[in-house]
């Protein structure tokens, strides 16, 4: 598959899938998961983290020029705001019914950051009643109720993991990722609104970051932490490549909108960490490893290599002109051939989501939270082209 088939497969095939199968049209919002056939599996819940991400594709199509699936974005916005906010304590629901019926009143972190990603498309693309006011909201209540206590120097402290449906955090093991993708939401409201203080909020995350989640050491980035940021006595041990590669685009990305880039060697060196142990013989990119590069779990899944491909893209148009630019331009087009080689489905846009350690396909479900990872690398790819 070329860049600019990949990009095609994105429009053609990927956002109907997300506007015509995942859509529900009995009761509004997103089906959580399809089966092969693409029809709806009855898992009995909706999540929010869902429903932000399939509106997120439905509005970057339509800031790409595909309105197709406005009506069902919107049906979706509406279906998200009427039934996953918490009119008593504000915030959103983690689950609820099918229906729309409350099943989960807890508060994520995780999927609180996605909503708010969401929040930040739905105002771009289709002016979304409150949108901003929604996201305001929600990220006011994020910094006061999951908060955790500063860092020795004074820095932020980051957010707790999730809290009951009043609030009251949970103390469950903390991770890197939600603040990762917190990052992701603060950047896109930064860049819809050209608001500053969105960044400003972006930039404690990234001060966390430094001050946490990356281990100078090894060049690597920690996932899971006690609740004072020590690494988990269980798994603190482990680095997923694929998310060195989200963190090494977020890093780019940041640094483009204008925030510090002293960053950019940290992206560099999470980059060339995955890059030089992540891979498996075969091209594959590995789950786990520890942090001198040793595999821990060599089974694989299709969202590290969407990830590496808009990290090699960020490499590549950074490092223009030079051996490591080639290399990362090199890198990218490999992987979008690995990609519809080893996971997609170009004629109908299905994908295969997990593979054993050998890369015979484990998972053949359609997951409604993966079409998110596969149109964003296609529109950076499609930004690369032009």
């Amino acid at each position: 598959m070329s860049s600019s088939a990949f990009v095609r497969h994105a429009f053609e095939r990927l956002l109907p899938l997300c506007r015509d199968r995942f859509a529900d049209t009995v009761h509004g919002g997103f089906h959580e998961r399809l089966d092969p056939a693409e029809q709806p599996l009855p898992l009995g819940y909706k999540r929010s983290m869902v429903q932000a991400r399939q509106l997120y594709v439905l509005a970057h199509g339509a800031l790409s020029g595909d309105r197709s699936g406005q009506d069902a974005a919107e049906r979706g916005y509406d279906f998200l705001v009427r039934n996953f906010w918490d009119d008593r304590n504000g915030g959103w629901f983690f689950k609820v019914l099918p229906d729309g019926q409350p099943l989960d009143s807890s508060k994520d972190f995780y999927g609180h950051a996605f909503v708010l990603f969401g929040l930040a498309y739905a105002h771009a693309a289709f002016a979304a009643p409150r949108a901003l006011t929604l996201a305001q909201e929600t990220w006011a209540l994020m910094h006061d109720r999951l908060a955790m206590p500063a860092l020795a120097d004074g820095g932020w402290g980051g957010l707790a993991e999730g809290a009951s449906a009043e609030w009251v955090p949970n103390g469950a093991t903390r991770r890197q990722n939600p603040h990762m993708h917190l990052l992701e939401a603060l950047l896109a409201l930064h860049e819809v609104t050209g608001d500053g203080a969105w960044l400003s909020e972006a930039t404690a995350v990234i001060r966390l970051f430094q001050a946490r989640f990356f281990d100078g050491a090894t060049n690597t980035l920690g996932e899971f932490f006690t609740q004072d940021w020590r690494p988990d006595p269980i798994t603190g041990h482990i680095v997923e490549p694929g998310h060195h590669f989200e963190w090494a685009w977020l890093l780019d990305r940041y640094a483009n909108q204008g925030g510090d880039r002293s960053v950019l060697p940290l992206a560099d060196a999470l980059f060339d960490k995955a890059v030089a142990h992540g891979f498996l013989p075969d091209g594959g990119i590995m789950d786990q490893m520890d942090p001198q590069g040793a595999p821990i779990l060599r089974t694989r899944r299709i969202w590290p290599v969407a990830e590496a491909i808009k990290a090699a893209l960020s490499q590549a148009r950074r490092h223009h002109g030079t051996s490591a630019g080639d290399a990362a331009k090199a890198l990218a087009q490999r992987l979008t051939v690995h990609l519809q080689a080893a996971f997609l489905d170009p004629a109908s846009g299905r994908w295969i989501e997990t593979q054993d350690e050998t890369g015979a396909p484990t998972m053949r479900d359609l997951p409604g939270s993966t079409p998110y990872h596969l149109f964003l690398a296609a529109m950076e790819t499609a930004r690369a082209n032009t």
